[in-house]
């Protein structure tokens, strides 16, 4: 019997306790949130870890992975299009417009077994188009919503990403009375 290629997932789940001092359990928990945001060791390193499950997927064929990167990359570059063309404020780009795997994930609706979002293939084809194709170029960023921690990763295309950083870069427009009132102060100087 010839060894086949699997991708096997173990979910776990990690309790982590800290000591706070604090005037009431609402401020404690409060604090201890924002030490467990900051990534602080707590009192004992890692309390509890709990194994939640573990799934076994046979691994992507070269076909398949190929599929998967046509339409990421068609999904991708959608999207941008999209971004660019009814983007109210064209002069305010921000990191939302690069999209992170369980994004790409739940709009192309790729569904694992138990019916959950296929972050999993997302991310392999992803990674797959930054690495080996450089066709996507991805870049991480601090989790900011209340609750997460840890830094999540963002993709689009370089094109895209060469757009955004080109409006970043140009100074901003000058009204024309503005500079006109500037000239006359400069004159008498």
């Amino acid at each position: 019997m010839e060894d086949k290629q699997f991708e096997v997932d173990v979910v776990y789940r990690v309790t982590v306790r800290y000591a706070v001092t604090a005037a009431d359990s609402e401020t404690a928990e409060r604090l201890a949130l924002e030490m467990w945001q900051a990534d602080e060791d707590g009192v004992g390193g890692t309390e509890v870890c709990e194994l939640e499950g573990v799934s076994v997927s046979s691994a992507v064929d070269q076909d398949g992975c190929g599929r998967d990167c046509d339409e990421v990359l068609r999904f991708l570059r959608d999207r941008e299009l999209v971004i660019e063309r009814l983007d109210e404020d064209a002069f305010n780009p921000t990191v939302h417009d690069a999209v992170s795997a369980e994004e790409v994930a739940r709009h192309l609706g790729w569904t694992d077994a138990e019916g959950a979002h296929d972050v999993a293939r997302a991310v392999r084809t992803l990674e797959r188009l930054c690495n080996e194709q450089h066709r996507v170029v991805c870049f991480s960023r601090p989790r900011v919503r209340r609750g997460e921690r840890g830094e999540i990763r963002l993709y689009c295309t370089p094109q895209h990403l060469e757009r955004l950083s080109a409006l970043l870069d140009e100074p901003e427009p000058v009204a024309a009375g503005v500079e006109a009132e500037a000239e006359p102060a400069a004159a008498q100087a």
